[in-house]
C-alpha cells in the first residue's frame, strides 16, 4: 500500500492547503485606496476612523483572526477568538481563548461570557468581523436561564452516542443557548456585522454552522422533533426572538466543495483520473465505508466508472451509533468497514480522513487501508472490533491509522479511493 498511501497523503494535504482559513480569509478582505473602507464581496463598508473588531469562534479561529491581521493590520483593533488547540494570533488586543469539544464544558462557558462582554463593548456602528467555523457550538456557550451545564453536556452526549446529525443535534443545542441560533448577532445589534464563514456542514447551511451565532435565526428549529426521535425526554425553554438585524455581508470562504476541487487537481498531478462521487456523503460510517469499497471493488466490471488509473473523491460527513465500548471515530469506522470488505483484493485503497486531522477524540484523522490490511484469519476478530465500536483500537494494530496532527481547518471529512 505504500505508493498508493503516499499519493493518498499528498492528495490530502493539498485539499486541505485550498481551505487554510489564514489564507482565504486574507485574500477576502480588501481596502480601498484610501485604507478607510474595507471591501468584502463587492460591498464598501466605511470605517470611520474607527478600525475593525473581531470575533473569532471554531477550530479555525486563530488562524481567520490571522488571515485578517495580515490584511488589515493596524486597522484591528481588538478581538476574542475561541478555538480548540493553543494558540497565539500576535496582537497584545485580542484575548485567545480554549474551548471544549466536541462535549461543552466550564471553558466553553468562560469563552462564552467574555464573547459577549466584548460584543457589548463594541463602539456602536462599529464594525466587526465574525469568523466562523466548524466546532464553535460546543468551543463557545451561554446558557439560557433554566439551563443547566450537566443537561446540556448529557443532552450533547446522548444525541452523538445515537447517531445524530450536525443539523438536528444544532437545532437542540440552539433553543439550550443564549449565543447561538443569532444570539450573537443580537449581542452585536449595535454594530456593524460582517460574516467570514469556513464550512463543516453539508449544503452549507448557515444556521447549522456552529449553531449560526451570527446569522439571523430561523423561525423553525424543530428541537422538540429532534428529541422525540431519540427518545430524549428534556424540556426546552421556549423560542426566542432573533432581534439582531441583518448582517452586511456573509460570505463562506471555504467549504467542502473547494477541498474536493483542490484533492481532484492533484490526482490529476499525481496522473490519476479524478472521479467525484458525492459531496453528500452521510448516514451510519459503517453503511458508508462498505460502499465506497463496493465501488472500488467494481473496477473489473465491463461499463465500471472506476477502472484502472481512477482516484475515487468524495466528502460530508457520517455518523457512528454508538453500541459497544470501544475506541474510534467516524472515519475509522468507515476505513474498518472498508477493509473488511476489501480484504483479501490487490490495487485497491480507500481512506477516510478528517479535514481537521481529528477524527472526533482519537487524535487520528482517519485510517488508509486496503486488501491487506486485514488478513482472512483476522476477519472474524475485525468483524467483532466494528460491532463494539472499536475502529481505533483494531486499527491502530495495522498501521492503517493516520495522525497528521490538527491542520487548523475543518471543512467535513475527504474519502479518497485509489484503483491501481
Amino acid at each position: 500500500m505504500s505508493a498508493h498511501r503516499e499519493q493518498i497523503e499528498r492528495i490530502y494535504r493539498e485539499a486541505v492547503a485550498a481551505v487554510d482559513p489564514r489564507a482565504r480569509v486574507r485574500e477576502t478582505l480588501h481596502l480601498d485606496d484610501s485604507g478607510e473602507t474595507l471591501v468584502v464581496a463587492g460591498v464598501p463598508i466605511a470605517l470611520d476612523g474607527h478600525g475593525v473588531r473581531l470575533i473569532a469562534i471554531g477550530k479555525a479561529g486563530a488562524a481567520m483572526a490571522s488571515g485578517a491581521l495580515d490584511a488589515l493590520g493596524e486597522l484591528v483593533r481588538g478581538g476574542v477568538v475561541v478555538t480548540k488547540e493553543p494558540a497565539d494570533v500576535g496582537h497584545e488586543a485580542i484575548e485567545v481563548m480554549q474551548g471544549a469539544h466536541p462535549v461543552p464544558d466550564e471553558r466553553s462557558l468562560a469563552a462564552g461570557r467574555a464573547v459577549l462582554d466584548f460584543a457589548a463593548q463594541v463602539p456602536e456602528n462599529g464594525v466587526v468581523l465574525c469568523l466562523i467555523s466548524g466546532g464553535g457550538s460546543a468551543l463557545v456557550e451561554s446558557l439560557r436561564e433554566g439551563v443547566s451545564l450537566e443537561e446540556l453536556q448529557s443532552v450533547t452526549k446522548r444525541l452523538l452516542e445515537a447517531g445524530a446529525s450536525i443539523g438536528e443535534l444544532n437545532a437542540v443545542r440552539s433553543r439550550m443557548s443564549r449565543i447561538k441560533g443569532g444570539g450573537l448577532l443580537a449581542a452585536l445589534r449595535h454594530a456593524r456585522v460582517v460574516n467570514l464563514i469556513i464550512s463543516d456542514v453539508l449544503g452549507d447551511d448557515l444556521q447549522t454552522i456552529a449553531s449560526g451565532p451570527s446569522v439571523p435565526r430561523a423561525e423553525d428549529l424543530p428541537a422538540e422533533d429532534v428529541l422525540a426521535r431519540y427518545g430524549i425526554d428534556t424540556r426546552l425553554p421556549g423560542g426566542v426572538d432573533g432581534g439582531g438585524g441583518e448582517p452586511l455581508v456573509t460570505e463562506i470562504v471555504a467549504n467542502l466543495d473547494s477541498a474536493i476541487d483542490a484533492a481532484a487537481v492533484a490526482a490529476q498531478r499525481l496522473g490519476l483520473r479524478p472521479a467525484v462521487v458525492t459531496n453528500r456523503l452521510e448516514g451510519e460510517a459503517r453503511m458508508g465505508g462498505r460502499l465506497i469499497a463496493s465501488m472500488l471493488a467494481n473496477h473489473a466490471r465491463p461499463f465500471s466508472a472506476f477502472p484502472p488509473g481512477t482516484c475515487l473523491l468524495g466528502g460530508g460527513e457520517m455518523t457512528v451509533t454508538v453500541r459497544g465500548d470501544g475506541e474510534g471515530g467516524r472515519n475509522t469506522e468507515a476505513a474498518l468497514a472498508a477493509a473488511i470488505a476489501l480484504s483479501g483484493t490487490t490495487g485497491l485503497t480507500a481512506a477516510f480522513l478528517a479535514t481537521d486531522g481529528d477524527d472526533g477524540t482519537t487524535g487520528a484523522a482517519g485510517a488508509i487501508v486496503d486488501g491487506a490490511t486485514i488478513q482472512q484469519s483476522e476477519l472474524r476478530r475485525a468483524a467483532e472490533a466494528l460491532a463494539r465500536n472499536d475502529s481505533f483500537g483494531f486499527l491502530s494494530g495495522t498501521g492503517a491509522v493516520w495522525s497528521p496532527g490538527p491542520t487548523g481547518t475543518n471543512v467535513n471529512d475527504l474519502v479518497i479511493g485509489i484503483v491501481e
